[in-house]
C-alpha cells in the first residue's frame, strides 16, 4: 500500500472511529470508544496459539507498534485524532470464528491475558 493509499485509508477510518465503529487498515485494526482512548490491534500470524511463546508475542506487538507509528507519519489526521489519547496496543489471535486478546501493552506497561511459556 503506498503512502497515498495509507493516508487515505485512516481518513476514512477516522470517519468511522468517530462514529464509534472499529475499522481494520492493512494488518490492524483500530477502536476509539471515547475521546480519551485509542485502541490498536495487531493480529499474531501464528496459525496454532500453542505454538506462540512470549518472546515471539512480544516481537509481534512491537511491529503492530512499528506499523501503527507508519500510519502515523503519513497522515496528520490521525495524528490529531489520537492527540491526548491513551493508546492500548493489543496482539490477538484470529481462531476463525472470533478472536482472542494474548497481550497488550499500555504507556509501556504488558499485561498478558493468556498464559504464554
Amino acid at each position: 500500500m503506498t503512502n497515498n493509499e495509507l493516508s487515505h485509508r485512516v481518513n476514512n477510518a477516522i470517519i468511522l472511529l468517530t462514529e464509534g465503529h472499529t475499522f481494520k487498515i492493512g494488518d490492524l485494526t483500530f477502536d476509539a470508544k471515547d475521546e480519551h482512548h485509542f485502541s490498536v490491534t495487531g493480529w499474531t500470524l501464528c496459525n496454532d496459539i500453542k505454538n506462540l511463546t512470549k518472546q515471539s508475542a512480544l516481537d509481534e506487538i512491537n511491529e503492530t507498534k512499528t506499523l501503527f507509528n507508519k500510519m502515523i507519519s503519513v497522515s496528520p489526521k490521525l495524528t490529531n485524532f489520537i492527540k491526548d489519547r491513551q493508546i492500548k496496543y493489543s496482539l490477538g489471535y484470529d481462531y476463525g470464528m472470533g478472536g482472542i486478546e494474548i497481550c497488550n501493552e499500555t504507556n509501556g506497561q504488558i499485561k498478558w491475558t493468556i498464559e504464554l511459556e
